[in-house]
């Protein structure tokens, strides 16, 4: 072997070698382009991303005024059209410099204002994806609240969020709530301490599993409670307690059930209800010719927004779900939240990271059904999940677990929005509605 082969590039120079070929692609940069402030913004965040942890660690210490305040006469620079980052041999000064550039990028794009477009999911795509097809690059219409010591996952920007198009093979979709939060809504929130969402389940319940196949299952059925009425309390009691969303568990909303919430939705009318989409649970059926776990969003007034097939295949009793794999996530826009949706197993696979775990959301919401009650491995398994998105990004899960058999005792398992998922775990629920509330932060 060779001396030369033994050569070892320090750190230091790969580091500053990035950010020599992050300023080559930066050098194109027109101030005036939309397009082209969005794909330097997504460019200039990839790149802080990826810098290792060892060094990113420090972007802890920036703190929210300065790097507003650096920010603001950087915006001017950017406008006359310098758009690079200092290539500083202090890993930290170079750091600090990025981020100073990447929220000066911001405040120039957000001169072309931040109203979304458009409310038909593929022109959203188009419109907020990058000219490489690598990322979104979507408004938040709420802008994040300045906070000092977090991350750069964190708090990397205050008005927009930089999203993967596609993680480990799964394309990620973009979907517009329909439903305006009116002013009197938002007060109510504010008045009642912060976001509610609620959690429907059905005491009593149990599947009725058939056979699809060797060791293969479908659920074709369901006994031991009054659908109809059950349905009718859960929309009755999100109304009473003024919330955004009502969410029902994995494999519990036959078509019937999501045709009667349908109809009592459009029923309620705007601005009585709240509520601003529901996530009806799911059920197996065919689509395309090919069976899936589908989970059905609906908007606030009860019409269909899209759906979700799921991935993950669920066992019971040594016997596989007999689904076709879904190959997309989701992501519901609303006025001040995004939401990830996911079915059950979905968001816990152990087999590999979870694309989910990729997204920088600010709620996630899981309809499950367990095995068993209690399921420990089920619901630590969520709170797996939900504590890497709560470390990552700051969001919060909610996962109402439906048991497949009816059992003594409590009704379901709720992870209900926990600030610190694995410490808090998830709660036995007794009753068929459970309130979970979010503080306004």
């Amino acid at each position: 072997m060779t001396a030369s082969a033994l050569t070892v590039v320090p750190a230091r120079g790969i580091e500053i070698e990035r950010w020599a070929l992050l300023n080559d692609r930066l050098a194109a940069c027109d101030p005036q382009d939309q397009d082209a402030l969005r794909d330097a913004i997504a460019w200039v965040y990839e790149a802080i991303a990826d810098t290792p942890e060892w060094a990113l660690q420090d972007f802890d210490t920036f703190s929210e005024a300065m790097v507003a305040k650096d920010a603001i006469a950087r915006a001017d620079e950017v406008a006359q059209g310098t758009v690079m980052v200092a290539e500083d041999s202090d890993l930290t000064a170079a750091l600090r410099d990025a981020a100073v550039l990447l929220r000066a990028l911001e405040l120039n794009f957000s001169e072309f204002g931040r109203y979304i477009e458009s409310d038909i999911d593929e022109e959203l795509e188009r419109q907020w994806q990058t000219t490489d097809g690598r990322h979104y690059v979507i408004p938040r219409l709420t802008p994040l609240a300045l906070i000092d010591g977090k991350p750069f996952l964190r708090r990397a920007l205050r008005d927009h969020r930089v999203i993967p198009t596609n993680v480990k093979g799964f394309a990620v979709r973009l979907h517009r709530s329909t439903t305006a939060f009116d002013a009197a809504h938002a007060d109510e929130e504010r008045g009642v301490g912060g976001r509610r969402y609620g959690a429907a389940l059905f005491p009593g319940l149990s599947i009725k599993k058939v056979a699809a196949g060797d060791k293969l299952f479908l659920v074709d059925a369901l006994t031991g409670f009054d659908a109809i009425k059950m349905v009718d309390l859960h929309l009755d009691q999100a109304e009473a307690s003024q919330c955004r969303a009502l969410v029902w568990g994995e494999l519990t909303m036959p078509k019937e059930r999501v045709d009667q919430v349908s109809d009592r939705m459009s029923g309620m009318g705007r601005p009585a209800s709240s509520l601003q989409y529901v996530i009806a649970g799911s059920w197996h059926r065919t689509v395309g010719g090919k069976m899936r776990n589908v989970a059905q969003v609906l908007d606030g007034c009860g019409q269909p927004l899209f759906e979700i097939y799921k991935w993950a295949k669920f066992k019971i009793d040594s016997d596989v779900e007999a689904i076709e794999a879904g190959r997309e996530v989701h992501l519901l826009i609303a006025e001040d939240e995004l939401v990830l949706i996911a079915i059950c197993r979905d968001f816990l696979q152990e087999t590999g990271d979870v694309p989910y775990r990729y997204l920088n959301v600010d709620t996630a919401i899981v309809p499950s059904m367990t095995g068993a009650l209690p399921d420990a491995a089920t619901m630590t398994g969520h709170a797996a999940t939900a504590n890497t998105l709560r470390v990552r990004y700051g969001t919060r899960t909610l996962v109402v677990a439906q048991p497949a058999y009816a059992a003594k005792g409590a009704v379901g398992e709720i992870l209900a929005l926990p600030e610190k998922p694995l410490r808090e775990g998830s709660v036995a629920v007794h009753d068929a509605f459970f309130l979970c509330t979010l503080e306004t932060l």
